[in-house]
């Protein structure tokens, strides 16, 4: 099967069908949070909305895990007066119940609160078929600042009109690239067959026009998981 990519690439985990992928990333996710709480008595998750991982917000929902010590900030937000359409309110939705009713959120607006909480235990990522990843659309205002390794802000503001990926909601908020590359891990959940491809191409790509590209500068701390 495909994902071939070079030595200094990521990890990929491959998967039959799309269970399995969401219980593989249930478990890296809790037992990254178990070794930061173990570790330093708590644990910090950065969390993207999109309808892929909420089979995996659902699940982690069920674990009797210490979440009185996890916080959780948000990878991007859209910036929407519909608050049904907000990314805080999907995973407050899918993940702040059940046993993990206690877990902390922190939103994206106070910037001073997300980077006090940094580095992050892990982030998890989604990508687009157009291969954004957070909220870092080609060709969007606002991108190169966002991608910027150099970048000392932890978020930017993503004006991305005319960018298919972004639907309905063109303004966003994200966590810039330093703030993501900084995470002891980082996780990248994917199905379907278009975007294992769209991902093989972004191997080559430049990262303005592939941005889920930069993220696999992250080496071994990247692990990628793919289903069918």
């Amino acid at each position: 099967m495909g994902l071939n990519i070079m030595d200094t690439a990521p990890k990929i985990q491959i998967y039959d069908n799309r269970p399995d992928c969401f219980k593989a990333s249930t478990r890296i996710i809790a037992e990254q949070m178990i070794s930061a709480i173990n570790l330093r008595g708590r644990a910090v998750l950065a969390l993207s909305g999109g309808s892929t991982p909420i089979p995996v917000y659902e699940a982690l929902s069920k674990l009797d895990l210490p979440w009185e010590n996890v916080t959780v900030v948000l990878v991007d937000e859209r910036v929407t007066h519909d608050e049904a359409g907000s990314n805080m309110s999907m995973i407050k939705a899918q993940l702040q119940q059940r046993k993990a009713a206690k877990v902390s959120m922190i939103g994206l607006e106070d910037e001073r609160a997300v980077a006090a909480l940094a580095p992050f235990d892990l982030c998890l990522m989604g990508m687009g078929t157009d291969g954004h990843t957070a909220s870092w659309f080609p060709g969007s205002i606002g991108l190169k600042k966002a991608l910027d390794p150099a970048a000392e802000n932890f978020t930017a503001s993503i004006h991305a009109n005319g960018c298919p990926g972004a639907g309905s909601y063109p303004n966003r908020l994200t966590l810039t690239l330093p703030a993501v590359m900084d995470a002891k891990a980082l996780l990248l959940l994917m199905t379907g067959k278009e975007k294992r491809d769209v991902f093989e191409s972004a191997v080559q790509a430049d990262s303005l026009d592939k941005p889920v590209k930069a993220l696999m500068a992250a080496g071994k701390r990247l692990t990628v998981i793919w289903a069918p």
